[in-house]
């Protein structure tokens, strides 16, 4: 879910769009909130798990997750409206609860730049599409406010409507669970800009590895913004779970 943003706007509202997008990796994986850690060990799958188990079992295991990395893509983005930005990629690094450090590439203007982002709780760093120099801009998202079950971005996984059963699959050499969905775009708004007709269906997917009940890869497919298509493909892969990742402000 990459949000269209007019050029317009200031950097804060491209900030804070950008961190909503790695923030939405999280989403469809039917996570828990990640500063409720557990030392207990995960919970395993069995040969054949069900959607409810597989799912309980993510939720139980995320609890453990303290670092990650995501790789997102979008495919067949579609035409933008005139002047504004679109987001075509982005990778970086995520320490639970609140630190992120991410880089993407935007078109801007026709053209395609590379921008930066830190954030560390309530503060973030982005450089300058056009100058490269980190600029500071606080108080833009805390990420930790995303995770809340009753009103961030996990409230919407009760909204997945006609869940799959598990089929088997593989995600870079991972072998993984894969169950799929459909999920109302206009739940997405707050996300994406909303724009597209009203019952707007997209079809969602996620891969749970089937070895540690973990999420590695999301993907959302269809209209969830103006200028998207029917195929217009948003995918999220996670991995290096719990790998030692350092995350510092930027020296301005």
């Amino acid at each position: 879910m990459f949000r269209i943003i007019s050029t317009r706007l200031s950097v804060k509202h491209f900030l804070g769009a950008l961190l909503l997008c790695i923030a939405s990796a999280l989403l469809f994986s039917g996570c828990a909130l990640p500063w409720q850690h557990s030392a207990t060990a995960q919970a395993s799958l069995g040969p054949k798990p069900t959607t409810q188990q597989l799912i309980a079992t993510l939720q139980k295991n995320f609890r453990t997750v303290s670092t990650f990395h995501v790789v997102m893509q979008v495919d067949n983005a579609g035409t933008p409206p005139s002047g504004s930005i679109q987001i075509r990629n982005a990778n970086g690094d995520v320490i639970m609860p609140d630190k992120v450090s991410a880089q993407a590439n935007i078109v801007l203007s026709g053209q395609v730049v590379g921008v930066k982002l830190i954030s560390v709780g309530n503060n973030q760093y982005v450089t300058d599409p056009i100058t490269g120099q980190w600029r500071v801009v606080k108080g833009v998202l805390d990420p930790r406010t995303l995770t809340n079950p009753d009103t961030g971005l996990i409230s919407l996984v009760g909204k997945v409507q006609n869940v799959s059963q598990p089929t088997g699959d593989s995600v870079n050499g991972t072998p993984c669970w894969r169950i799929s969905g459909q999920l109302d775009a206009k739940y997405l708004k707050f996300l994406t800009g909303g724009g597209v007709p009203a019952g707007t269906m997209l079809q969602t997917s996620a891969c749970i590895g089937k070895a540690d009940g973990l999420p590695y890869e999301v993907k959302v497919v269809g209209m969830a913004a103006v200028g998207d298509t029917s195929n217009t493909t948003y995918s999220f892969q996670l991995s290096n779970y719990n790998e030692n990742v350092t995350i510092t402000a930027p020296q301005i």
